[in-house]
Protein backbone atom coordinates (compact mmCIF):
# COMPACT_ATOMS: atom_id res chain seq x y z
CA UNK A 1 0.00 0.00 0.00
CA UNK A 2 1.42 3.55 -0.94
CA UNK A 3 2.00 6.36 1.55
CA UNK A 4 -1.02 8.18 0.01
CA UNK A 5 -3.54 5.26 0.98
CA UNK A 6 -2.52 5.22 4.71
CA UNK A 7 -2.79 9.04 5.08
CA UNK A 8 -6.34 8.67 3.19
CA UNK A 9 -6.84 5.25 5.92
CA UNK A 10 -5.83 7.26 8.41
CA UNK A 11 -8.46 10.37 7.86
CA UNK A 12 -11.07 8.22 7.99
CA UNK A 13 -12.22 8.10 12.00
CA UNK A 14 -15.42 5.66 11.42
CA UNK A 15 -12.83 2.96 9.80
CA UNK A 16 -11.39 2.92 13.08
CA UNK A 17 -12.55 -0.13 14.90
CA UNK A 18 -10.30 -1.06 18.12
CA UNK A 19 -12.22 -4.35 18.47
CA UNK A 20 -10.55 -6.11 14.97
CA UNK A 21 -7.52 -4.83 16.21
CA UNK A 22 -7.35 -5.96 19.93
CA UNK A 23 -8.88 -9.59 18.65
CA UNK A 24 -5.83 -9.95 15.61
CA UNK A 25 -3.48 -8.44 18.02
CA UNK A 26 -4.23 -10.31 21.46
CA UNK A 27 -5.93 -13.48 20.29
CA UNK A 28 -4.79 -14.24 16.55
CA UNK A 29 -1.19 -13.24 16.22
CA UNK A 30 -0.31 -15.13 19.72
CA UNK A 31 -1.91 -18.09 18.12
CA UNK A 32 0.02 -17.97 14.80
CA UNK A 33 3.59 -17.05 16.87
CA UNK A 34 3.45 -19.25 19.55
CA UNK A 35 6.09 -19.07 21.78
CA UNK A 36 8.49 -16.90 19.49
CA UNK A 37 7.38 -13.85 21.28
CA UNK A 38 10.42 -12.29 19.58
CA UNK A 39 9.37 -12.04 16.27
CA UNK A 40 7.08 -9.31 16.72
CA UNK A 41 10.03 -7.16 17.39
CA UNK A 42 11.45 -7.83 13.97
CA UNK A 43 7.91 -7.33 12.52
CA UNK A 44 7.76 -3.89 14.10
CA UNK A 45 11.31 -2.94 12.63
CA UNK A 46 10.10 -4.56 8.97
CA UNK A 47 6.74 -2.54 9.28
CA UNK A 48 9.23 0.86 10.17
CA UNK A 49 10.93 0.22 6.69
CA UNK A 50 7.26 -0.11 5.28
CA UNK A 51 5.75 2.80 7.25
CA UNK A 52 8.99 5.18 6.72
CA UNK A 53 8.27 8.05 9.31
CA UNK A 54 11.52 10.36 8.30
CA UNK A 55 10.61 13.39 10.64
CA UNK A 56 10.44 12.80 14.57
CA UNK A 57 7.24 14.29 14.99
CA UNK A 58 5.82 12.23 12.75
CA UNK A 59 5.94 9.05 15.70
CA UNK A 60 4.07 9.89 18.04
CA UNK A 61 1.04 10.59 15.34
CA UNK A 62 1.69 7.23 13.85
CA UNK A 63 0.97 5.59 16.77
CA UNK A 64 -1.87 7.30 17.76
CA UNK A 65 -3.25 7.10 14.13
CA UNK A 66 -2.38 3.27 14.04
CA UNK A 67 -4.24 2.43 17.34
CA UNK A 68 -0.94 1.59 19.52
CA UNK A 69 -1.57 4.38 21.96
CA UNK A 70 0.17 7.84 23.20
CA UNK A 71 3.53 7.62 22.85
CA UNK A 72 5.89 10.80 24.44
CA UNK A 73 9.77 10.78 24.56
CA UNK A 74 10.17 11.54 28.48
CA UNK A 75 13.68 12.02 27.91
CA UNK A 76 16.96 11.65 25.27
CA UNK A 77 20.33 11.97 24.17
CA UNK A 78 23.35 11.12 21.94
CA UNK A 79 23.07 7.21 23.20
CA UNK A 80 19.71 6.94 24.77
CA UNK A 81 15.90 7.93 24.82
CA UNK A 82 13.12 7.28 26.86
CA UNK A 83 9.81 7.14 25.65
CA UNK A 84 6.10 6.01 27.37
CA UNK A 85 3.06 4.67 25.57
CA UNK A 86 0.12 4.97 27.65
CA UNK A 87 -4.34 5.49 26.75
CA UNK A 88 -6.70 3.38 26.97
CA UNK A 89 -5.88 0.60 24.32
CA UNK A 90 -2.66 0.23 26.27
CA UNK A 91 -4.38 0.12 29.89
CA UNK A 92 -7.40 -2.20 27.90
CA UNK A 93 -4.53 -4.25 26.54
CA UNK A 94 -3.07 -4.79 30.02
CA UNK A 95 -6.06 -5.40 31.92
CA UNK A 96 -7.59 -7.89 29.29
CA UNK A 97 -4.77 -9.36 27.78
CA UNK A 98 -2.91 -11.97 30.80
CA UNK A 99 0.75 -11.51 29.54
CA UNK A 100 -0.06 -8.40 26.92
CA UNK A 101 3.59 -7.98 25.09
CA UNK A 102 4.45 -4.44 23.28
CA UNK A 103 7.24 -5.93 21.31
CA UNK A 104 5.61 -5.21 18.07
CA UNK A 105 5.48 -0.45 19.21
CA UNK A 106 9.84 -1.61 20.47
CA UNK A 107 10.62 -2.78 17.40
CA UNK A 108 8.99 0.14 15.27
CA UNK A 109 10.86 2.34 17.45
CA UNK A 110 13.77 1.03 17.09
CA UNK A 111 13.97 0.87 13.36
CA UNK A 112 12.63 4.12 12.71
CA UNK A 113 14.87 5.88 15.22
CA UNK A 114 17.65 3.71 13.42
CA UNK A 115 16.34 4.87 10.04
CA UNK A 116 15.65 8.71 11.68
CA UNK A 117 19.25 9.00 13.28
CA UNK A 118 21.89 6.71 10.64
CA UNK A 119 22.94 4.92 14.08
CA UNK A 120 22.08 1.48 14.82
CA UNK A 121 19.52 0.99 17.26
CA UNK A 122 17.79 -1.30 19.52
CA UNK A 123 14.78 -1.09 22.17
CA UNK A 124 13.71 -3.16 25.31
CA UNK A 125 11.00 -2.92 27.03
CA UNK A 126 12.24 -1.24 30.47
CA UNK A 127 8.66 -1.26 32.77
CA UNK A 128 5.07 -1.95 32.13
CA UNK A 129 2.77 -0.53 34.91
CA UNK A 130 -0.03 -2.52 34.73
CA UNK A 131 -2.06 -0.18 36.56
CA UNK A 132 -1.60 3.06 35.48
CA UNK A 133 -1.42 1.27 32.02
CA UNK A 134 2.05 2.94 31.20
CA UNK A 135 4.41 1.44 29.10
CA UNK A 136 8.48 2.53 29.45
CA UNK A 137 10.46 1.60 26.26
CA UNK A 138 14.51 2.55 26.57
CA UNK A 139 16.08 2.63 23.34
CA UNK A 140 19.74 3.06 22.62
CA UNK A 141 21.31 3.95 20.08
CA UNK A 142 25.20 3.53 18.90
CA UNK A 143 26.60 6.33 17.81
CA UNK A 144 29.90 4.41 16.76
CA UNK A 145 27.79 2.57 14.30
CA UNK A 146 26.31 4.40 11.40
CA UNK A 147 23.57 2.59 9.04
CA UNK A 148 24.57 1.70 5.64
CA UNK A 149 22.33 4.48 3.63
CA UNK A 150 21.35 1.81 1.27
CA UNK A 151 18.84 1.22 4.36
CA UNK A 152 16.87 4.22 4.17
CA UNK A 153 13.72 3.04 2.37
CA UNK A 154 14.28 4.86 -1.11
CA UNK A 155 10.38 5.99 -1.05
CA UNK A 156 8.44 9.02 -0.16
CA UNK A 157 7.66 8.84 3.59
CA UNK A 158 4.49 8.56 5.41
CA UNK A 159 4.05 12.56 7.08
CA UNK A 160 1.43 13.64 9.06
CA UNK A 161 2.87 16.56 10.41
CA UNK A 162 4.45 20.13 8.12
Amino acid sequence: MDVKKYLELSQKKELVNTLGYEVIRDILVPELIGDNHNILYWAGKRLAREVYLAKDDDLPVFFSEAGWGDLKRIKGNKKQQLFELSGDVVQLRNQVVKQADFLLEAGFLAETIQLQSGFVCEAIIKEIKKKSGIISFLVQLDPEDSIDSALIPDKEPLQFTE
